[in-house]
């Protein structure tokens, strides 16, 4: 006759001897006074010194500074010392060689910058004249003057045939007209040098408006020639 066994009684059968088996194996391995509480326990510490703790290196916290622990106190079993009991750590300090050469002196420019201010401030001053000389050489009032001049009999005697400006070296190839223009503010002041084929001479116009409606009324106008005769023209 046969018969089968539950499942689960199977079950329990099979597994029983193989957890006895797999708790003697431990039990022979785990040595023996060793408990968990040991193995948890605070492992020893090697005291040593922080690299900055002599010296405070540490920078403060939010507005904090570090304060040294108290000497003597003990801090989770761990007797703690005092951090600013000893000097600090010395540093490496270089000191300057004995026969080490002096610094160079270093060279003055103002010179060199005065020539090159004088020479910009030159430069733009001949602009000015130039400017200045070329807007009354174009003014109308000038060539009704030169008009006038060539087409004088008395200048013609006076100066000779063909007059016209005279040469100059300063005037860069144009002739120079001193004096100013401005006809809004009613005032006409010219001086210049004319030549002829006989004499050199110097013309002195001068001219202004008493009011804003008024005409122009001349108040010089004369030629004086190098050798000292007058001619008025007006």
């Amino acid at each position: 006759m046969s018969f089968r066994l539950p499942a689960n009684m199977l079950r329990t059968s099979l597994r029983t001897p193989a957890r006895q088996i797999l708790q003697r194996r431990l039990a022979s391995t785990e040595p023996e006074g060793i408990t968990f509480s040991s193995k948890a326990s605070r492992p020893s510490t090697l005291k040593y010194e922080a690299p900055e703790a002599g010296r405070a290196y540490m920078a403060a916290k939010s507005g904090v500074a570090p304060t040294a622990p108290a000497e003597g106190r003990y801090v989770n079993g761990v007797k703690q010392e005092e951090s600013f009991a000893g000097p600090s750590r010395p540093r490496m300090v270089y000191d300057r060689p004995k026969e080490a050469r002096p610094l160079p002196q270093l060279k003055s420019n103002w010179m060199m910058y005065t020539a090159l201010a004088t020479l910009g401030l030159g430069a733009w001053a001949a602009f000015l004249l130039h400017a200045t000389n070329a807007e009354r050489l174009s003014s109308s009032v000038l060539r009704q003057i030169t008009y006038q001049l060539r087409n004088s009999e008395e200048i013609k005697q006076l100066l000779g045939d063909r007059v016209h400006y005279a040469e100059n070296w300063y005037g860069f190839g144009e002739p120079w007209i001193s004096g100013n223009v401005n006809l809004l503010q009613g005032k006409v002041d010219l001086k210049f040098r004319i030549e002829g084929s006989k004499e050199k001479a110097t013309v002195y116009f001068t001219s202004i408006r008493p009011t804003e409606n008024a005409e122009f009324q001349i108040v010089r106008y004369k030629v004086i020639a190098d050798d000292g005769k007058v001619v008025q023209l007006a």
